[in-house]
């Protein structure tokens, strides 16, 4: 039998221990704190250098602009020729051209009047000259495919409650390489929907229409050539542009191409949206639990969604409401990059588009026109104010300002409309109707096409699993071809595999966790000073009898701040969640890889922070001495946590919001706590003892067996003087109603012998060995593994369009 030495805390365990945790989370906070200071180091160097009216591209001037409050101007998008040396300062002959594109004409140049008629403004226009757009188009290493599209009697319904809800009908229309198109209406008009189906990424309603390509009818592999920016960009904070692009140069660029020719192309494509002098810049934002990182301003952070989305070369770029959040100037200068790749790279650009001011409105050359799921216009720009002036309904720029604006003012119904604001406007939905029965008739008649009640529906048409096969960027081409040339397999949905995913997402993950202060630094110092707070209480206890409810109380407290703790990330789960059915939606990789991956990285950083605490807590109290319990306290009290993180994980994915996961979380919890047999001896419950079978889904029981086992099986107190009448009437006060053996039991400790502390692993009635109770728990592990991958890949398919 052994002893519980008399020399009480363990101090050659907890002190290094203690001072590991703090040097490992110094680390991290330092290394997080430098490159923060790094990024905002760079920054002020190029805010110096656009003071000083030096370029901060290689090849284009800085345009200041609001932007630049935040420490960074708004640069033109030239592409550098240079694709090995991005961050130098380079003279080239492309910049010296005369009439090589300005994207922005200054105030003091010539206004800038609308081709309709709008109220001329003092915007800044870009100008896109067909010399700069053909230079850049000779110096981009990927060119798109380029076909035109045609998109016939699109529509979409719903079945609710055996009524159909049609929030789209009848949508005709085209576009063309090079072409920018504007979709807008008010809201509810079924904007988002159009795009979604158009872009192949609606999975849910009754589709219709035709999708057609250069004549020919469109099929899955469209996706494959198309990107989709949404409106909220999903962007790690912690990561740099840069590394933010090699991520997604990583999962969707085809494996063939090599390391180099990635970074080219991802070197390339930061240079074409104007980000090419911060490849070290943070991205920024808000971190999972709240703080803020500062990094890319708003603009900044829209091109960057815009160089994740032209990536991959795409023919149809779809952007959702891309000026939304942006101020003025920053908005124009998203919307010039635009315009300028649609002209370079011929790519076809349709933009879901809000109140856009007068210099962004005359960026584009159509027009898509919605309002009550109804088609009220497709055509040039200019021409929209003179077809509606055929209806009766005229426009007057001084009186309604930018006709964009009036344009949703006249197709919004619903509420009230003073003639002397509004004139001669649309009020009722029969208004709408008569209007987009008008167009219709003029759209057939001058498109010479025939609409058919019975349109056959094509691919399209039968989309009901096609989020299965969307993806939001399409495989890229070789250098000067077309991306047809090196288009990925058709029976693969990604162009990489499950290997390269999992490097690149195993870089993402520990990137997000290790540069976040309140993750792997904050935890593992959490858990040291609340080991620290607690082992003071119990420190250097005593080695006789009198300490035995301390020992037990101990092996409780132990596992229930593993229980407890994971909740103060709960956050941190949530984010996740949002990450994940992002990319989901985006089809990037798959959820097998992103979940190994996420396994892989954050596991160790969790054991480390459990052992921390563990063994701080063991050596400070004075727990039962030796290597071989020290290890199994540790081993029990990890897997007591990562279960406990695991429950809380998978609540988080499968509620719909926190608040849910944080009830889904109690109710398991509570469970736990309760049926640990701490509380109640099960053999003392009489009524409903069914309940105590919850114990064999509790894993604090079968760790409070564990610890109870290791600190008291085969070990002898000095008890002499017995349990003391103090600790007797407490133990008879917390279990009334015990059998007579148990007294017996109980009479023996007060008047122990050698081997008293047997008593105390008999009344408990534990005995299941050490291995089997670790092989329970790592089932149970596993168990909970399964479930949080089923709630992920269930979550995604619940948020399917």
């Amino acid at each position: 039998m052994g002893n519980i030495s008399s020399t009480t805390a363990i101090v050659p365990l907890w002190v290094p221990v203690a001072v590991f945790a703090h040097v490992f989370a110094a680390f991290w906070l330092l290394k997080t704190v430098l490159l923060g200071g790094s990024s905002a180091l760079f920054k002020k160097k190029k805010a110096k250098k656009a003071d000083q009216g030096q370029p901060s591209s290689p090849l284009a001037p800085s345009v200041k602009g609001p932007d630049a409050n935040s420490g960074a101007a708004e640069p033109d998008a030239r592409l550098s020729t240079d694709q090995n040396q991005p961050d130098q300062e380079q003279q080239t002959p492309f910049g010296e051209q005369q009439g090589f594109h300005e994207t922005f004409k200054t105030a003091a140049g010539s206004l800038a009047g609308s081709e309709d008629g709008d109220e001329e403004e003092e915007d800044a226009v870009p100008d896109v000259s067909p010399l700069a757009c053909s230079t850049l188009r000779q110096h981009l290493s990927v060119q798109p495919e380029t076909f035109d599209m045609e998109w016939q009697e699109m529509g979409c319904s719903y079945n609710i409650q055996g009524t159909t809800k049609v929030v789209l009908q009848g949508i005709w229309g085209r576009a063309h390489p090079g072409e920018m198109q504007a979709l807008m209406g008010p809201s509810g008009a079924g904007k988002s929907t159009f795009m979604d189906i158009l872009a192949m990424r609606k999975s849910v309603g009754s589709l219709s229409g035709r999708l057609l390509l250069s004549g020919r009818p469109a099929n899955t592999s469209f996706i494959r050539k198309t990107a989709y920016v949404p409106q909220e960009d999903n962007f790690v904070p912690t990561m740099t542009t840069k590394e933010t692009l090699d991520f997604y140069a990583s999962v969707i660029l085809p494996s063939s191409w090599s390391g180099a020719k990635k970074h080219e192309r991802v070197v390339e494509v930061l240079d074409a949206v104007g980000l090419g002098h911060g490849h070290k810049t943070l991205v920024g934002g808000t971190l999972p639990g709240g703080l803020m990182m500062r990094g890319l301003s708003g603009g900044e952070r829209k091109r960057l969604s815009i160089a994740a989305g032209i990536l991959a070369a795409p023919a149809v770029l779809f952007l959702d409401e891309p000026t939304s959040g942006l101020d003025s100037f920053a908005a124009l200068s998203v919307m010039g990059y635009l315009q300028r790749m649609a002209r370079a790279a011929e790519h076809i650009i349709i933009s879901t588009i809000h109140q856009p001011r007068s210099a962004i409105w005359q960026m584009f050359d159509q027009v898509t026109l919605l309002a009550n799921g109804r088609l009220m216009y497709h055509g040039p720009r200019e021409e929209m104010t003179e077809w509606f002036g055929r209806l009766g309904y005229s426009h007057s720029p001084l009186e309604h300002g930018v006709a964009s604006d009036w344009a949703l003012d006249l197709v919004a119904v619903g509420f009230a409309k003073p003639a002397k604001y509004y004139g001669h406007t649309m009020r009722t939905r029969d208004d709408l109707a008569a209007a987009a029965k008008a167009f219709m008739e003029h759209y057939m008649r001058t498109q010479d096409v025939t609409q058919s009640d019975n349109l056959p529906a094509t691919t399209l048409g039968n989309q009901g699993t096609i989020a299965d096969r969307v993806r939001s960027i399409m495989g890229p081409a070789a250098p000067g071809a077309s991306i047809t040339d090196i288009q990925p397999d058709r029976g693969n949905k990604y162009p990489t595999g499950a290997l390269r995913q999992f490097i690149s997402l195993v870089h993402r993950e520990f990137v997000l966790i290790t540069r976040n202060p309140f993750d792997v630094a904050a935890r593992c110092l959490t858990f040291t000073w609340v080991a620290i707070l607690i082992g003071l209480l119990y420190y250097g206890m005593p080695t006789d009898g009198s300490s035995l409810r301390s020992r037990l109380n101990l092996c409780y407290v132990g596992l229930s701040f593993v229980v407890l703790m994971p909740y103060i990330s709960m956050g941190l789960y949530t984010s996740d969640k949002k990450f994940y059915l992002a990319d989901a939606s985006a089809k990037l990789y798959r959820p097998v890889a992103y979940y190994f991956a996420k396994v892989f990285v954050t596991t160790p950083f969790q054991i480390i922070c459990a052992l921390c605490f563990a063994w701080t807590l063991y050596g400070m109290a004075g727990m039962r001495h030796g290597g071989t319990a020290i290890a199994k306290w540790g081993a029990i009290v990890t897997l007591v946590y990562l279960i406990s993180v695991q429950v809380l994980h998978a609540c988080a994915i499968a509620a719909p919001n926190q608040d849910t996961a944080f009830m889904m979380s109690i109710v398991w919890t509570t469970v736990q706590m309760l049926v640990s047999t701490f509380f109640v001896n099960f053999s003392e419950v009489t009524f409903n003892y069914w309940l105590t079978q919850l114990r064999y889904i509790s894993a604090v029981y079968f760790g409070f067996e564990a610890l109870v086992l290791n600190e008291f099986s085969g070990v002898t107190l000095d008890c002499s003087n017995g349990m003391g009448e103090e600790y007797m009437n407490f133990v008879l006060t917390a279990f009334p109603r015990m059998t007579a053996a148990q007294k017996q039991i109980l009479g023996r400790m007060s008047q122990p012998q050698p081997e008293g502390t047997v008593a105390v692993v008999d009344y408990f009635e534990f005995g299941r060995p050490f291995g089997v109770t670790v092989g329970i728990l790592l089932g149970y592990l596993g168990i909970m593994h399964a479930l949080t991958y089923l709630a992920m890949v269930v979550s995604a398919r619940k948020e399917a369009r």
